[in-house]
C-alpha cells in the first residue's frame, strides 16, 4: 500500500521524534546512574592552591569511580582512589583561571559520557593594604580608621567590619591603644597589621603631691593657686609609690591580700576637685620596685614574683602575675577618672610586651600611658602615650 506523502512525512517525523527522545531518556538515565559531582569546588570559586588538596570527585555509585578520569585544563591529572571519592594526586595549580572536568569513561551501547566541568581560580596572592595614619581627640573617644586596599572583599578593624567601596575602606570603632587591621579576599588570602592610634595631648606642667600633701588642706589651697596663676595645670597623685603602697581603698583583690591597701584618700573625690579647677589629673604607678609584693611573694613560697636580689625591693617585670597586678591597678586608676597614668620609677628596663598591656588595659579604661624619661630604661615613645621628665617631689 502506498503510503501518502503527507502521512509519510509525519510517521518520518514522528519516528525521528521517538528515537531522539529515548536517545535523550537514556542519556539522562546514564548521567543519573553514575551522579557525578565535585566536591569541595564550587563553579567559578576562588581559592588558594593549597585548597585544592580538599578537592575531589564523587558519584551517586561509588564503583564508577574506577572509570572516572579528571583533567585540568584538557590536561590528565592523577587521582586515588580514597573510600567513596577520587582525589587529585600531585597536582599543584599555578596561579590563574582554570578548568576542571571529569568525565566517565563509557562501557554502555551509548556515546555520551558522564562529564561534570567546573571553571575556578587559583589565587596565592594577599591583598595590599594601606591604613591612613589617625589620632584619637582622647582616649574616650572613639576613632575612624580609613585606608586603601586591593583584591579584598572584607576588610576588619578589630571586631568591626568596615565599610569598603573602589578599593577603599571606612569603619569607626572604640578608641583603644592599637587597633588590627585585616584585609581578606575572595580566596581567603589575608593581610593584616596593628596600628597605633596616638592621642592628641596638650604639654604639661606638673605638680606632684603626696597623699599627705593632698588631705591637708594647706598644701592643697597651695596647689589650686598656683593653678590660678597659670603656674601648674596637671597634678599628679600616687596610686602605688615606690614602698609598694597603696593609699587608697583599691578593688584590686591581690592588693588586699598583700596588705598594700590603706585608706589616706579618696581618688574619686581628688580627681573630680582637679577637674572642677580646670586640671588634669594623673596617677601615678610605680610598677616594679614594689617590697610589699616582693617580700609577700617570697613568704609564701613564690620565689619567683621577686627579682633576684638579698633586699626583695623589687619584683620579677617577666612574671605575668607580677604584671597583671601592675595593669589591673594602672587600669583601676584611670576607671576612677585619672586622665593619664604614669609610670615612675620603671628600672632599666621595660619590657615593650609589658607597655602594651598596660596601654591596652589603661585605655580600654578611657586614660592614656606615659612613663618618666631620663631614668636609664631605654627609650619606649614608641610603645606609650606619653614620655614626661622627671619631677620632684
Amino acid at each position: 500500500m502506498k503510503v501518502p506523502p503527507r502521512r509519510a512525512v509525519l510517521l518520518a517525523f514522528l519516528t525521528a521524534v521517538c528515537v531522539l527522545s529515548c536517545i535523550v531518556v537514556a542519556s539522562v538515565l546514564h548521567l543519573e546512574r553514575f551522579g557525578l559531582a565535585v566536591d569541595g569546588l564550587d563553579h567559578g570559586a576562588v581559592l588558594k592552591a593549597a585548597a585544592v588538596r580538599e578537592v575531589s570527585v564523587i558519584a551517586e555509585d561509588p564503583s564508577a569511580l574506577d572509570e572516572v578520569d579528571v583533567f585540568v585544563d584538557d590536561k590528565p591529572v592523577l587521582t586515588r582512589r580514597e573510600g567513596d571519592r577520587l582525589r587529585l594526586h600531585g597536582f599543584e595549580p599555578g596561579e590563574g583561571v582554570h578548568t576542571l572536568r571529569a568525565r566517565v569513561r563509557d562501557a554502555s551501547l551509548l556515546w555520551l559520557d558522564a562529564e561534570i566541568e567546573h571553571d575556578f581560580t587559583i589565587d596565592d596572592t594577599a591583598p595590599s593594604l594601606t591604613v591612613d595614619r589617625t589620632e584619637a581627640a582622647d582616649p574616650r573617644s572613639s576613632v575612624t580608621v580609613r585606608g586603601t586596599t586591593s583584591e579584598a572583599v572584607l576588610v576588619r578593624v578589630g571586631q568591626n567590619s568596615a565599610r569598603l567601596l573602589d578599593g577603599t575602606f571606612e569603619v569607626t570603632v572604640p578608641s583603644a591603644a592599637t587597633v588590627f587591621v585585616e584585609a581578606r579576599d575572595m580566596a581567603g588570602n589575608t593581610t593584616g597589621q596593628h596600628v597605633a592610634v596616638p592621642v592628641a595631648r596638650p604639654a604639661m606642667r606638673v605638680a606632684h603631691l603626696k597623699p599627705g600633701e593632698w588631705t591637708s588642706p594647706p598644701s592643697r589651697q597651695a596647689v589650686f593657686a598656683m593653678a590660678r596663676k597659670g603656674e601648674i595645670d596637671t597634678v599628679v597623685l600616687d596610686v602605688k609609690d615606690e614602698t609598694g603602697q597603696i593609699p587608697y581603698l583599691s578593688n584590686v583583690a591581690l592588693a588586699g591580700r598583700i596588705g598594700a591597701v590603706s585608706d589616706l584618700y579618696d581618688p574619686r573625690s581628688a580627681v573630680d576637685q582637679l577637674h572642677r579647677a580646670g586640671l588634669r589629673a594623673v596617677a601615678r604607678v610605680v610598677p616594679f620596685r614594689d617590697p610589699v609584693l616582693a617580700k609577700a611573694a617570697w613568704q609564701a613560697g613564690l620565689r619567683d614574683h621577686a627579682a633576684h636580689d638579698d633586699s626583695l625591693a623589687f619584683t620579677n617585670s617577666s612574671h605575668p602575675e607580677v604584671r597583671g597586678y601592675v595593669v589591673a591597678l594602672a587600669r583601676e586608676a584611670a576607671s576612677l577618672g585619672f586622665d593619664d597614668v604614669l609610670l615612675d620609677h620603671a628600672g632599666d628596663e621595660l619590657p615593650v610586651s609589658f607597655l602594651a598591656e598596660a596601654r591596652e588595659g589603661v585605655r580600654a579604661a578611657g586614660a592614656c600611658l606615659g612613663v618618666v624619661a631620663g631614668q636609664g630604661i631605654a627609650d619606649v615613645s614608641a610603645d606609650v602615650d606619653f614620655v614626661v621628665q622627671p619631677f620632684g617631689g
